[in-house]
């Protein structure tokens, strides 16, 4: 299998939003986009996004998942309100008419681990193994970089801010933390940390390093503020700034950058991207029953619900029957 340079982009998240998506080779065989992952470390910023206030994109994704949420235009609203309907149904998983925090919570840790679970199994089928399979290093280099000696890898620009040999030396650093019997083999759950370490707490050290070194443009190994407003504005100081460029600078300097020295280090960022007292399931669950809970009553009715449609799924139509495709025994 050969890997074309082209191949081996940007997927997912920046650290606006951090990534992964998979990438077709020549040969008609597919390549995870582990390599410019800002993938799952990114997505935790829409995590952090919630604590200064939601967008509906977001509350979409967390309440249907990312996949069901871009589906647009299936349903028409009336059927799109219906399936809302089903899906209440299910979240109220002791029948009693009442959509509780911990019922919400629960909902939306489900349909995160869904996504990620059906992702690794696609990618995982794709290097022809079976789900009683292990994959060793070797297979997986061999399959994503066809072999490829570093110093050819070095040559090879990914069209991002790494060569395919720094992407490929971040691949094994991630494989080795996410092997944690040290046997030289991922079984499938392995995997899964490995494809989406942000969703493990042993995989924590990873995430912050990659999001350091994804936003390190000079590395040094701290962030500037320009380092920072530039992943998300790359014209920064080519063009007159939107008016969310402020805010994103007091973001730096009041919640950031928490010793005041003008830079983020390792540290910091941990405290940005993986926080040990933020769970992003709570603080959505939370903002949602605070938007929908007309009686104040602490919980949600099919009818709050239903009433704040839009909140919930938007005014788009959606298929939600995926949803309901996978057991939770499944995960």
């Amino acid at each position: 299998m050969l890997v074309c340079s082209g191949m081996l982009k940007k997927s997912l998240y920046g650290v606006g939003v951090i990534l992964a998506l998979l990438a077709l080779t020549t040969s008609g065989s597919i390549i995870p986009d582990n390599h410019d992952k800002r993938t799952q470390e990114r997505e935790l910023s829409d995590a952090d996004h919630s604590l200064n206030g939601h967008n509906a994109e977001y509350d979409h994704e967390a309440f249907l998942g990312r996949e069901k949420a871009r589906e647009f235009d299936h349903f028409s609203p009336e059927q799109s309100i219906q399936g809302l309907k089903v899906i209440v149904d299910k979240i109220d998983s002791n029948n009693d008419k009442k959509v509780t925090e911990s019922e919400l919570v629960a909902w939306i840790k489900y349909i995160q681990r869904r996504y990620i679970t059906q992702n690794a199994k696609v990618q995982w089928n794709n290097y022809e193994l079976k789900p009683d399979d292990s994959m060793s290093w070797e297979h997986y280099f061999n399959n994503t970089y066809a072999g490829i000696s570093d110093e050819e890898l070095n040559g090879m620009q990914s069209g991002g801010a790494f060569s395919h040999k720094e992407m490929k030396d971040r691949d094994y650093r991630r494989f080795k933390l996410a092997d944690v019997d040290y046997d030289g083999l991922l079984v499938f759950e392995e995997y899964v940390n490995f494809l989406h370490p942000e969703d493990a707490l042993h995989m924590r050290e990873v995430v912050v390093q990659e999001a350091l070194e994804d936003l390190d443009k000079n590395h040094n190994g701290v962030v500037s503020m320009d380092e920072y407003l530039s992943d998300m504005w790359p014209q920064l100081g080519k063009e007159e700034e939107p008016d969310w460029m402020a805010e994103e600078r007091e973001h730096f300097s009041k919640w950031r950058d928490l010793n005041k020295d003008g830079v983020l280090d390792a540290v910091e960022i941990q405290h940005w991207v993986m926080p040990d007292d933020y769970d992003h399931a709570i603080a959505e669950a939370k903002h949602l029953i605070y938007e929908a809970d007309s009686d104040k009553d602490g919980s949600l009715t099919k009818e709050e619900i239903v009433d704040n449609h839009d909140l919930f799924v938007g005014s788009q139509a959606t298929d939600f029957g995926e949803a309901f495709k996978y057991d939770h025994d499944e995960f």
